[in-house]
């Protein structure tokens, strides 16, 4: 959209876990400034945000996520 001129806003859904800032799970650049969605957002300038960093950050947990799939991806705390 930047080609265009066209102001775009972003919601962004990376990991919550407290939802007050404090664990950081939600952080993302912003204009070179950190973030938490969480609190700061979720809705960003779109063409500010760093998503490169973002989609690293949320690939994370992939393998260990692959790995679970096949053993039906629970939690196991229910017996």
């Amino acid at each position: 959209t930047r080609p265009h001129g066209i102001h775009t806003i972003v919601s962004l859904n990376p990991i919550m876990v407290d939802g007050t800032g404090m664990c950081g799970g939600c952080r993302v650049n912003v204009a070179n400034e950190n973030k938490f969605a969480c609190v700061d957002g979720p809705e960003f300038d779109a063409h500010e945000v760093d998503f490169a960093g973002l989609m690293a950050r949320q690939r994370m947990y992939h393998n260990h996520e692959k790995q679970e799939r096949p053993q039906g991806g629970n939690c196991k705390c229910h017996g």
